[in-house]
């Protein structure tokens, strides 16, 4: 089974996501304000953290698609969120980057700094032309990571995604290959 290198940064370590993580993962996976804007729904025990392991980071390993990595702070091994690409459409040579990280390391750089290195390895290592992101128009956070990381703004979709009861306005960027290299 194919899984995402090891790649360091100044400050980060991305690596495979592993069974042994299933409890950090659960840490931030249960808070509803971390979830509030995902289209997943918080984890009620430690079991759906370890369905999402099983079921949607070990198939992506398995089909070559990098995502997720897990994000771990050099000092320690230990898993405070989660980071990579996946496809869009092969055809169109373009893939969709998705984070997620602990509150308690909210506001330190941490996503930009993990996303900017996954963005690279996908340009270096697919044939893409394209990376997309996409949050709801009211994640603000969300909207900033993107900015720092110089995507650039494409629109909004009105009422693009029915979930949890009501329709969602999605704001999309995106960068493409000619614009990092």
């Amino acid at each position: 089974m194919w899984k995402p290198p090891k790649i360091e940064t100044k400050r980060l370590v991305l690596r495979e996501i592993r069974l042994s993580d299933k409890d950090s993962i659960f840490e931030y996976g249960k808070k509803p304000h971390i979830s509030k804007y995902t289209l997943w729904e918080p984890h009620e025990s430690v079991e759906d953290s370890v369905d999402f392991i099983e079921k949607y980071a070990f198939s992506n390993y398995e089909q070559g698609i990098p995502e997720p990595f897990a994000i771990t702070l050099k000092e320690n091994d230990k898993l405070i969120g989660c980071v990579g690409c996946f496809w869009v459409s092969t055809k169109n040579k373009c893939m969709e980057l998705a984070y997620v990280l602990n509150d308690d390391f909210w506001g330190k750089g941490i996503i930009v700094e993990a996303a900017q290195e996954v963005i690279n390895y996908c340009f270096e290592n697919f044939d893409i032309e394209r990376i997309q992101c996409r949050c709801k128009a009211e994640n603000l956070q969300s909207k900033r990571v993107m900015q720092k990381l110089g995507l650039k703004y494409e629109g909004l979709l009105r009422n693009e995604i029915y979930h949890r009861g009501k329709h969602w306005d999605m704001k999309y960027y995106s960068i493409l290959r000619s614009e990092i290299e």
